[in-house]
């Protein structure tokens, strides 16, 4: 496991490269792009309740690219009945102070709402309740397992029963590093995206010089 000076240096490093980690967009644009998304999310920080127009935004958010779990999620919301359901749903899971309690609010599969996942329901949490809850990110568990912070495993794909451990890493992550649970989760979200080796301690680096 690395060091807690080497995972510092990790999530600070790959932070700077969300949310474009490839090598034709520079820090500079980079950053740019996440002041945009900071000031256009502080809409939502704090709320009770979201309008259906605004939990459209959210998806669209998410799921910036085509996917089929975008659509699953976006149908969930989008019909009459289903907008009132996941509008009782969303305020429901806001009011809601225990982390696993939240989400199962919205997911699907805990009766919450029709196509969401792990990733739409802890966007919505984590937008309108920063302070205490991360986006969940298959990438992310990825970059986590690099870091040797979770347990490997063959898929990235983001469970019900990975949200606690998530969560609670993510927020140790954030008081070691002195950055917000956001700046965690852009950080893991852009090295996952690049499939990212284990940081090396210098411990670990002076072991592989003296072999070589």
């Amino acid at each position: 496991m690395p060091s807690d000076a080497t995972v510092r240096k990790f999530i600070r490093q790959w932070r700077k490269r969300y949310p474009h980690p490839v090598p034709w967009i520079d820090n500079g644009a980079n950053r740019q792009c996440r002041k945009s998304e900071a000031r256009w999310l502080a809409q939502f920080e704090g709320r009770a309740l979201l309008k259906r127009r605004e939990v459209v935004a959210l998806v669209g958010w998410r799921f910036s690219e085509p996917s089929a779990e975008g659509e699953r999620a976006l149908r969930g919301v989008t019909g009459p009945f289903e907008s009132g359901h996941a509008r009782r749903c969303i305020k429901k899971a806001l009011a809601t102070t225990g982390a696993l309690s939240a989400l199962d609010c919205l997911l699907e599969e805990s009766g919450g709402i029709p196509g969401w996942g792990p990733a739409m329901a802890s966007a919505v949490l984590a937008t309108c309740r920063p302070d205490i809850y991360a986006v969940a990110d298959g990438r992310a568990l990825g970059a986590l397992r690099a870091l040797g912070l979770t347990p490997p495993r063959e898929d990235d794909e983001f469970l019900r029963g990975d949200w606690w451990p998530y969560l609670r890493t993510c927020r140790s992550l954030a008081t070691l590093c002195d950055v917000s649970l956001c700046e965690v989760t852009q950080a893991l979200r852009a090295a996952g995206s690049t499939a990212p080796s284990p940081p090396k301690s210098r411990t670990s680096r002076r072991r592989h010089q003296k072999a070589a």
